[in-house]
């Protein structure tokens, strides 16, 4: 890390104790420096990032990118919400690669942040209504397997279609959990997109899916939609009133 000027005593002194934590702010100050005034604490991790031994993720919050271990917990420190779509599919191991993107979603909170010093960006994505089905596992929030799935088929251009089904064809879901969250919604383009890539999941790999899901999601069929906003070649699917215009071949590219 590129230190730039000197660093003054008083700063140097706040430097010994912080130097090896991959997150500061000014509550970790307080704890080491109680009797220290909250505007000083400020400023003192402020001219440490001035002087490059820190990078700053949002105002009063520090990161050091040579010691930073969870890009999650930053990521949740910097904002309220739950790890969700692609890096919720890489917690529930359903997803085989890492992904730099790190996807938290929010109450109304939208926003992208690239985290200087390291190659993560944080996207943070608003759900409304439809904040909700994550819990705590290993101190930070993430969406449980079934509302990650849920999110993926609300907001498939952040995650591609071919790995929502490739998730989709390995997770063990409660399928009852799984429809619950589609209960509440009137997004019927969602039910319907939801129908169309569950049965040519079930069509083309044979994967058990209960007959009283797609029951509930064909009652939902209501105007003719779009499933991408692509542009190509497309088919249509009567049943679910699917315009496809990205394809099986690209949908299910992952099955021989």
């Amino acid at each position: 890390m590129v230190i730039k000027n000197y660093i003054t005593r008083e700063e140097q002194n706040v430097w010994e104790y912080i130097s090896e934590k991959g997150i500061v702010d000014n509550e970790a100050i307080k704890n080491i420096f109680p009797e220290m005034k909250g505007a000083k604490r400020n400023r003192l991790l402020h001219e440490l990032y001035k002087k490059g031994c820190l990078k700053r993720a949002r105002k009063d919050l520090y990161y050091n990118p040579q010691k930073l271990d969870s890009f999650y917990e930053l990521a949740l420190k910097m904002h309220e919400g739950y790890i969700g779509l692609n890096s919720a599919l890489r917690f529930h191991n359903l997803i085989g690669y890492e992904d730099f993107t790190i996807f938290v979603i929010t109450k109304s909170f939208r926003k992208q942040v690239h985290l200087n010093g390291t190659q993560y960006d944080i996207q943070f994505i608003p759900l409304k209504g439809n904040f909700s089905g994550f819990e705590k596992k290993e101190n930070l929030y993430y969406s449980s397997i079934e509302k990650t799935l849920f999110d993926c088929f609300l907001k498939p251009a952040y995650v591609g279609f071919a790995n929502i089904t490739h998730a989709l064809y390995d997770a063990k879901l409660d399928w009852n959990k799984f429809i619950s969250f589609y209960m509440p919604t009137k997004n019927h383009a969602l039910c319907q997109r939801t129908g169309y890539l569950l049965e040519l999941v079930k069509r083309k790999t044979g994967k058990r899916i209960p007959h009283f899901v797609f029951a509930f999601l064909k009652k939902r069929v209501k105007n003719p939609v779009n499933l991408s906003n692509e542009k190509g070649k497309t088919s249509y699917s009567r049943k679910w009133k699917i315009q496809d215009n990205v394809g099986e071949r690209k949908i299910i590219s992952w099955w021989n």
